[in-house]
């Protein structure tokens, strides 16, 4: 059995008696940290979400500078990091009542899903990458903050994705953008993206 948690910790327990087979600290969590909404597991891998590694902790965890926000796939029997994505954010000339939010645009918080070798993720930031789930290359990425036309006619902006899983169902991709919580950037949009034929 797998399972994420909020401090960063990812386990694996034997389901029938719950003893600890594994435990990979992926940092310390917090109040915008750690694994949010869910991992994926597929091919003896097992992907995990890590909004900010949170603080070290002397004595307990002393912090890896590798481990960044981003995507992690972890092996499945015995929980080490094969591969990392880790979005990159330029705030560099970012003002400074900005700063914060450019820096957690970078946040990957909501569960991944795997599809055919590919893991599908987002940013809080509204970016959706698509990457190999074998290497950890990104394959491509879709821009969802912003303006986009419904086909309701009600007026529609993408934000931050998180919290609601991205679905693929019946050749499509379906995806949730925009979560005004925590200083996110709020929308009102769902994506239904379909892949390109050769």
């Amino acid at each position: 059995m797998l399972a994420g948690q909020k401090s960063g910790s990812v386990w694996a327990l034997e389901p029938e008696t719950g003893e600890v087979v594994w435990r990979t600290a992926l940092g310390t969590g917090g109040p915008l940290g750690g694994v949010h909404w869910g991992i994926a597991y597929a091919d003896d891998k097992v992907f995990v979400p890590i909004a900010a590694p949170g603080r070290p902790i002397p004595g307990e965890w002393e912090g890896d500078p590798e481990i960044n926000p981003g995507l992690y796939a972890l092996d499945a029997s015995d929980g080490s990091i094969l591969w990392s994505f880790n979005p990159e954010v330029d705030c560099a000339n970012a003002a400074e009542a900005e700063r914060r939010a450019c820096v957690r645009s970078a946040f990957m918080s909501g569960a991944p899903t795997v599809i055919d070798g590919v893991v599908i993720s987002g940013s809080l930031g509204g970016q959706l990458f698509a990457l190999d789930a074998a290497t950890g290359e990104m394959l491509w990425r879709i821009e969802t903050a912003g303006d986009h036309e419904a086909l309701n006619g009600v007026e529609a902006n993408g934000g931050a994705i998180d919290a609601a899983s991205i679905v693929g169902v019946n050749g499509l991709l379906l995806a949730n953008t925009g979560y005004g919580m925590f200083g996110q950037d709020p929308g009102n949009v769902m994506l239904a993206l379909r892949p390109r034929r050769p």
